[in-house]
């Protein structure tokens, strides 16, 4: 038996899914399979008790599980992205939401003088200088099937 072939047997009477057809897994924990109704009864005095901690484990899990990320991270810094928006500032340049502090980074040198020339601190493309050009760059970011631009 290779690593990849995984045989399923029926917790209660051990008979196989080529046996039985298809198992049914526990409602409640997923961890056993049974051939019908009837096995699965039959199994249940056995099962009830790892079955119980298994289901209060996937409810923790649940529980308590990480919302997922709006905006995920800064590709500059790799920090979380804040949550408001005016921690964040979308370029349409290049099509990356940037978090506020490595917007304002590169406007320093290392010695913290002031540089003359803004650029995007990502792609480095000078900044927009009318609106005319932001309208454009977001229309390109449109055309390439930009979600953000797009809304």
């Amino acid at each position: 038996m290779t690593e990849n072939h995984k045989v399923d047997i029926c917790a209660n009477c051990g008979k196989g899914e080529e046996s039985t057809g298809s198992l049914k897994a526990c409602t409640a924990c997923k961890l056993v399979k049974y051939c019908d109704r009837e096995c699965q009864i039959a199994h249940r005095p056995q099962h009830k008790k790892e079955c119980r901690k298994r289901a209060a484990e996937l409810h923790d899990e649940l529980l308590f599980k990480q919302p997922p990320l709006e905006h995920g991270d800064c590709p500059i810094c790799f920090l979380r992205m804040p949550s408001l928006e005016t921690g964040r500032r979308y370029q349409a340049c290049c099509g990356k939401m940037i978090c506020s502090g490595c917007m304002h980074a590169p406007v320093y040198d290392n010695q913290g003088n002031e540089v003359d020339n803004q650029k995007c601190p990502f792609c480095r493309t000078p900044t927009c200088r009318t609106n005319e050009e932001m309208i454009q760059r977001i229309k390109k970011r449109m055309d390439a099937g930009d979600a953000i631009a797009i809304g």
